[in-house]
């Protein structure tokens, strides 16, 4: 009897848990694929805190911060949006490469609320 009750307890609570959105799992090396076929070699720290860009030949550093896309990088000049399989640059407030997207398919699990 303890048993049933157990697992009927285990499977009322797996039944409550509700998963959250769904998120790219976007790996630490990408080159996306812009508009006009122009590439964005993106380089991204495994804590997500830094990344880099490779623009006209330079390496810009750019460090995390705060926005409604899955994850957003600036230097004040440039800021790359990373969303899902898709990314854009922006050079002081202006798109300078974009649409962007992944050349291959990339893993999306649900984040757990």
């Amino acid at each position: 009897m303890k048993r049933l009750a157990a697992v009927t307890l285990c499977a009322a609570l797996a039944g409550c848990s509700v998963p959250g959105p769904v998120v790219t799992d976007l790996p630490a090396r990408i080159d996306y694929v812009c508009a006009g076929n122009a590439k964005l070699p993106v380089a991204r720290a495994p804590e997500r805190g830094i990344t880099a860009v490779l623009v006209n030949g330079q390496e810009i550093a750019l460090r995390g911060g705060e926005s409604a896309a899955q994850e957003k990088y600036t230097d004040g000049q440039f800021t790359l949006y990373l969303e899902g399989e898709r990314a854009l640059l922006e050079q002081n407030g202006k798109v300078i490469l974009g649409p962007c997207v992944s050349p291959v398919p990339l893993p999306t699990y649900f984040r757990m609320r």
